[in-house]
């Protein structure tokens, strides 16, 4: 379960689809996930094009444990040593200004704020809706609050200039399969004591749709499981209402 912690603090920074150490870093964190990791390549002119939003989940500066957490991470995924540069030159489909000195940072995760989906009741922004998806903190770090501040950095940004949700969505697995230890066991991956849909609820996330085959994985014998999904969604309060 995740501990409450009122220094646990994150900058987001924009992942570079044409930055090779931006993409291994990011298939490297998708394996460590244990979801999704072949899609590196479909995700780059999403990124471009601004249709998706990935973005690193770097610790701040002002976080008193940062050199401890950071350690942390590094010996349990020692090929993410290396700190990799913000080189990405276009955000959201716009240009982005680099800054005037070279940054180099070690991210600990990845999120990404969608406008685009296969699904369109995840995001439409005619409808100033947004969807949140490709969510991952580090497994050394879970626990420290760094979940609860991506999305806080997230959830802030999509409410302000220029986007000024209306709503955000998620889709994540059913509540009922997270709890049941058999797939993560067949998957090898640990079974997580929180479900997802509880910890998003607490976050006033609601339930509006549920989808039986939402995901497919491959288990270590090659069984393909079929993975329901519920589909959440959150008002967001904008600047301008506030």
């Amino acid at each position: 379960m995740e501990k409450r912690s009122e220094v646990a603090n994150v900058v987001l920074i924009p992942w570079d689809p044409n930055s090779s150490e931006h993409r291994q870093r990011l298939y490297e964190q998708r394996v460590a996930c244990g979801w999704k990791s072949d899609m590196i390549e479909h995700w780059r002119p999403l990124q471009s094009d601004g249709k998706m939003a990935i973005q690193w989940v770097v610790l701040s500066d002002d976080d008193p444990d940062r050199d401890n957490k950071l350690v942390q991470h590094i010996i349990h995924f020692p090929s993410e040593k290396e700190s990799i540069l913000d080189s990405a030159s276009s955000f959201g489909g716009k240009p982005r200004a680099l800054p005037d000195a070279p940054r180099s940072f070690i991210p600990v995760g990845h999120i990404s704020l969608d406008s685009e989906n296969a699904d369109p009741s995840l995001a439409d922004p005619s409808q100033d809706l947004y969807c949140i998806s490709t969510f991952y903190i580090s497994k050394a770090l879970q626990g420290n609050g760094l979940g609860r501040a991506a999305m806080d950095a997230v959830e802030n940004m999509a409410g302000n200039e220029p986007l000024c949700a209306k709503a955000l969505a998620l889709d994540t697995i059913a509540r009922e399969f997270h709890r049941d230890e058999k797939p993560w066991k067949a998957f090898g991956i640990p079974h997580p004591v929180v479900t997802n849909q509880d910890w998003y609820e607490r976050r006033g996330y609601e339930v509006y749709k549920r989808v039986e085959q939402n995901y497919e994985q491959l288990d270590l014998s090659g069984e393909l499981w079929h993975i329901p999904a519920v589909f959440m969604k959150k008002n967001v309060t904008r600047r301008s209402d506030s």
